[in-house]
């Protein structure tokens, strides 16, 4: 599980690394953040009540069928032609910390049920860890990172303009969020 985080954890710097350009180089590099949201929408087209089972169907007229959890309340309260959306946004973030900074690690995690007479729910997660840069090829460009568990993984980088300003040593710190909308309307 260890080995499993601290590759997402390199993977979420490769993602923030490729994806935006860092400013001119400063003393220490600005933060650099890479998002995205997805909504996804869906009618109901069918309700297994004893298994809590609901079979969707998308924009394309693509179906899907998914249990539902124990923990989703008013699942009776759902019918189908009820519509039902998705929103999904996710966001990697890193920055170089400060010489002798000693920026907390860990994960938070939180769900809630949103009030009204049809199911709906949020749910996110946040998870920031430290990477430490073992090494930077400007000619591929590529880098190496050393996660706080001791594994050491390289990647190339997309745009060699986001290496301005980090160099071997700095300690990078990644948060990884992500959080999940989801509710259920009667159709217009």
């Amino acid at each position: 599980m260890k080995k499993l985080f601290g590759a997402v954890i390199a993977f979420s710097f490769l993602l923030a690394l490729s994806g935006s350009a860092l400013a001119a180089e400063t003393a220490t590099p600005k933060p650099v953040v890479v998002k995205d949201k997805v909504t996804i929408k869906a009618t109901i087209e069918a309700i297994d009540s004893t298994n809590r089972i609901v079979t969707l169907k998308g924009e394309k007229g693509n179906t899907m069928t998914l249990p539902v959890d124990e923990d989703v309340v008013r699942f009776d309260q759902m019918k189908v032609g009820d519509k039902v959306t998705a929103e999904y946004f996710e966001s990697v973030a890193y920055e170089i910390e400060a010489p002798g900074a000693k920026t907390p690690t860990g994960e938070a995690v939180a769900a809630a049920p949103i009030a009204g007479t049809k199911p709906a729910g949020a749910a996110m997660s946040m998870t920031v860890d430290k990477v430490t840069i073992e090494a930077i090829d400007m000619a591929t460009p590529a880098v190496t990172v050393k996660t706080a568990g001791g594994d050491v993984l390289s990647f190339r980088v997309r745009h060699k303009q986001n290496l301005k300003g980090v160099k071997v040593g700095d300690v990078v710190v990644v948060t990884h969020t992500k959080a999940l909308m989801i509710s259920v309307a009667a159709p217009k």
